[in-house]
C-alpha cells in the first residue's frame, strides 16, 4: 500500500492512472501519431507519478527510457512478433481466452471469456470491433482499462459521499479472476522470451504493478 501521507482520493488517482498507462501500452500504435502519444503520456505521468514510483515498485521512468532508446520501427517488430504473430516457444498473445485455451482446453477458456463480458455488461459496455488492431474483450489492453474504470467509478462514489463497497469488491474479484490468475504467468514467459527488448522491461513494471495490486486489494 502507499504510505505517503496522502489520501484515499490521491491513491485512485494514481491506481486510475497507472492501469490507464497500461492499457495503452498493449495496444499496438501501428498509427504514428498514437505513438507519439503514447510517448507523450507516459513522459507526462512519470511527472505526475514520479514521487509515487517507490511505494508502488512501478519505475515508469525505465518503460520511457527503453521507448527513447529504440526506434519506433523496433517496436512495431517486436510487438507483432510478440503478441500478433502467434508464433515461439510458447504462446503470447495477450488475450485470456486464447493464452487458456492453448493451455487449459476450450471449457475453461470459454467460461473465462463469458466472465469478462458479464462484467462489462454490468457497467453496460458492449463488445464492439472496430478496426483490424481493436482488441478483443479480454486483450489484457481491455482488462486493465475496465480497471482503470471500476477504479474511477470508486473515486466518484467516494467524491460524492456515496458507498464504494461494491465496486471495491468488484475491483477484487475482477482482478483476482482475470489478472492475478494468468498475467504474471504470462509476464514471465514474455521477460525470458529472446524477442523481448522494450516489452522485458514494460513486463517486469507490469509485475511489479501486479504485486502491489494485490497487497493492495488484500488490505481492503
Amino acid at each position: 500500500m502507499i504510505h505517503l501521507s496522502v489520501s484515499i482520493l490521491d491513491v485512485l488517482n494514481v491506481r486510475h492512472s497507472t492501469y490507464d498507462m497500461f492499457s495503452d501500452l498493449f495496444l499496438y500504435k501501428f498509427d504514428v501519431n498514437e505513438y507519439q502519444q503514447l510517448l507523450e503520456k507516459i513522459r507526462t505521468l512519470e511527472e505526475k507519478l514520479g514521487k509515487y514510483m517507490e511505494e508502488t515498485g512501478v519505475e515508469i521512468t525505465e518503460i520511457r527510457k527503453v521507448l527513447e532508446e529504440n526506434k519506433r520501427s523496433d517496436y512495431l517488430i517486436e510487438y507483432s512478433s510478440l503478441f500478433i504473430a502467434g508464433v515461439g516457444v510458447k504462446p503470447l498473445i495477450p488475450v485470456e481466452s486464447k493464452r487458456l485455451f492453448s493451455l487449459m482446453g476450450e471449457r475453461v477458456a470459454t467460461f473465462k471469456y463469458s466472465d469478462v463480458v458479464r462484467f462489462y455488461s454490468s457497467r453496460g459496455l458492449v463488445p464492439k470491433l472496430g478496426s483490424q488492431f481493436s482488441p478483443e474483450p479480454d486483450h489484457i489492453s481491455s482488462l486493465f482499462a475496465f480497471m482503470s474504470l471500476l477504479v474511477e467509478e470508486e473515486f466518484h462514489n467516494r467524491s460524492t459521499g456515496k458507498d464504494a463497497f461494491k465496486v471495491v469488491q468488484d475491483q477484487k474479484n475482477f482482478a483476482t479472476s482475470h489478472l492475478f490468475s494468468w498475467i504474471p504467468d504470462w509476464i514471465n514467459d514474455v521477460v525470458h522470451d529472446p524477442r523481448s527488448r522494450i516489452y522485458k522491461v514494460v513486463c517486469s513494471q507490469l509485475g511489479n504493478w501486479l504485486k502491489f495490486e494485490k497487497d493492495f486489494l488484500g488490505e481492503r
